[in-house]
């Protein structure tokens, strides 16, 4: 009996978090209202409030979601070391997005956003350090934090454009293509090359 409550509260949570992703493709999240959330998602007022209090609420519920499958994920790579740690990062991170596409649109596009991508590469940051700090033989974070800065602002540029067109590139291309790049900064960092004699091809 237990199952069977949590499937039918995790499925009613699932056609909220779908409905307002589907409404934030036309309405911005602020106008967007509990009755046409309700509508779109053909469930009542009374369900809605059972498990949110407003829809700030819900979107608080969705970034948590993916917050949650992102640490799981930094679980993974614990066993990783640094820079390969990164780069199975950038395989399995856009692969993430992409699965939420809509739901990712929404917090990317929205006044959220700020707060949301800060939250996310808080965690990155923190979790990256460590490797980056041993590596490297430094505990400069704040020259850390600019090159993770100039990093994630490249990374969330080519997720957020390839995410309003995903059909202009196959997804394995642009996976592919985020590593490639990703992958040539971290060679360029690398203190045990010679950069003076790096060639870019």
């Amino acid at each position: 009996m237990e199952k069977k409550t949590y499937r039918c509260v995790s499925r009613t949570k699932r056609s909220f978090e779908t409905a307002l992703a589907t409404l934030s493709k036309t309405t911005p999240l602020p106008k967007i209202t509990v009755k046409a959330l309700c509508e779109e998602a053909q469930l009542s007022r009374n369900a809605f409030y059972f498990h949110y209090a407003d829809i700030d609420a819900l979107v608080e519920d969705i970034e948590n979601n993916l917050t949650q499958e992102i640490a799981a994920l930094l679980e993974e790579f614990k066993a990783i070391g640094f820079p390969e740690c990164v780069t199975a990062t950038v395989r399995r991170l856009p692969d993430l997005f992409i699965r939420h596409k809509d739901a990712a649109m929404m917090l990317l596009d929205s006044p959220h956003s700020k707060a949301f991508r800060n939250r996310i590469n808080q965690m990155f940051s923190d979790f990256f350090f460590q490797y980056f700090s041993a590596f490297h033989k430094t505990t400069y974070r704040e020259g850390y934090d600019y090159f993770y800065a100039f990093l994630s602002s490249g990374f969330y540029g080519i997720l957020n454009r390839y995410l309003h067109d995903p059909e202009a590139m196959p997804r394995e291309r642009f996976t592919a293509l985020t590593y490639t790049l990703i992958k040539r900064l971290i060679i360029i960092d690398d203190p045990r090359l010679d950069i003076s004699k790096l060639r870019i091809n």
